[in-house]
């Protein structure tokens, strides 16, 4: 057994172990540093693990994780929220659709799932709760619409993979649009067959979807600053004004602005709070990166991507069942894995697979980020399920039942863009060529 496999093999047992993620990997790292050599390895294992991170574009996570914490608390998620239920809450199962929209609307302006689920999840959940819809399906209606924040760009998880990939991160972000209103329209078509189930005899009677208090044109008014911010963001991103990583200090200033003179709702101390979660979440993100870029170099450097690509084509040098077994892999992977880790690591094994098979790695990292979305409310780790379940105080077993619907709809909208190669094409080619 070669000491890679073994490097490999000691990583996954830490993690069973329950050793942070992070950590797994410097301790896998070292160990095989340490075998080959010896007292040297420590200042490479620094050394590398600065140069996964010293990366202009990684500077863009930071930025978009605190714009997305800042939009949370300024009021911007209320304000779309209102924005969605004027032009659809007033239907049957409406405040389903308004969740699923406010997600995607959200999603276009923070990159994030998690600032997704907490932002429109906390105002949503309680909302449908005091209108009649029971408890476990608004916690299973917010967990899976708010993966849609990392697939309607900007997304934390495809400027990871465009780094590690060196694929462009412009035309990441437009492949993610179709998938991400795909999986948006089919969730509002189960929300539709599904939410009667799930209301009272009253809530289904009369459906008070529409209880906003103030005139559309005060609506209108409240939520034009978040409307106007992935134009500016992304606008700038597609015409070159500004690179992805400019365009999430942008997204921070403008946040910034917005929440302290439009809406007023940010006081110096909300900020420093705000800015030391930011902080915090960025420095869980980057050290993971950081430690598992050092493994995905050992892991390179012992030829393991190279193995697993001519394993692989001696069974089949068939695209779509090469494509079939990846997305099987991806699947099982997200239940226990957290979606940036996963792309760190496996990136760099599949990568050459995909080259050699003709197939584009924009389209690959877009169908591989829809896997791992499918993770986030998928247990055992089911990320965006545990932050959900907390906002409605019920328990993950409980949402099960009403979460089925939407994760087979989530498995077969993953199907469809991974076969109809187009659904995340189409856009990059005809806006970027």
């Amino acid at each position: 057994m070669s000491i890679a496999v073994l490097v490999i093999l000691s990583f996954l047992l830490l993690v069973f172990l329950g050793l942070p993620i992070a950590f797994a990997f410097a301790t896998a790292s070292l160990a095989f540093l340490t075998l080959n050599l010896g007292s040297s390895s420590l200042p490479l294992l620094v050394s590398r693990t600065f140069g996964s991170i010293d990366s202009f574009p990684l500077m863009a996570i930071p930025f978009f994780v605190l714009s997305g914490d800042l939009m949370k608390e300024s009021g911007i998620s209320r304000g779309l929220v209102n924005f969605a239920e004027l032009f659809i809450g007033k239907i049957k199962g409406g405040l389903g659709h308004v969740t699923v929209l406010a997600c995607m609307f959200f999603g276009a302006i923070s990159g994030s799932s998690a600032a997704t689920v907490a932002a429109i999840g906390g105002i949503m959940v309680p909302e449908m709760v005091s209108r009649g819809y029971d408890k476990r399906y608004a916690v299973a209606l917010a967990a899976s619409s708010g993966f849609l924040g990392i697939l309607i760009p900007p997304s934390i998880p495809l400027i990871v993979y465009g780094i590690n990939a060196e694929v462009s991160i412009a035309r990441l972000f437009l492949g993610g649009v179709g998938p991400g209103v795909l999986m948006g329209l089919a969730f509002m078509i189960v929300n539709r067959i599904m939410a009667p189930r799930y209301m009272t005899r009253e809530a289904l009677s009369s459906e008070i979807a529409g209880k906003i208090k103030e005139t559309p044109l005060q609506v209108g008014r409240q939520a034009i600053p978040a409307l106007i911010m992935p134009i500016l963001i992304l606008g700038g991103i597609y015409s070159g004004a500004f690179t992805p990583t400019e365009a999430g200090a942008v997204a921070v200033v403008y946040t910034l602005l917005v929440g302290v003179l439009h809406y007023r709702s940010l006081s110096p101390k909300k900020l420093l709070n705000i800015a030391g979660g930011s902080a915090l979440t960025s420095a869980v993100i980057l050290i993971i990166i950081g430690f598992a870029g050092v493994f995905g170099w050992i892991v390179t450097t012992e030829q393991v991507p190279a193995r697993v690509s001519q394993f692989v084509t001696a069974l089949t040098n068939n695209p779509y069942l090469v494509l079939f077994l990846l997305n099987i892999f991806y699947l099982i992977l997200g239940t226990f894995m957290e979606t940036v880790t996963a792309i760190v690591i496996t990136t760099p094994i599949f990568l050459p697979l995909i080259k050699a098979l003709g197939i584009d790695p924009v389209y690959f990292g877009v169908v591989q980020t829809v896997n791992l979305c499918v993770g986030l409310i998928t247990p055992p780790m089911a990320l965006n399920l545990l932050m959900a379940s907390k906002v409605g105080q019920v328990s993950i077993y409980e949402v099960i039942k009403p979460l089925m619907p939407y994760l087979i709809t989530a498995i077969l909208v993953l199907m469809l863009v991974t076969y109809v190669p187009q659904v995340i094409l189409f856009l990059p080619n005809l806006l970027l060529g």
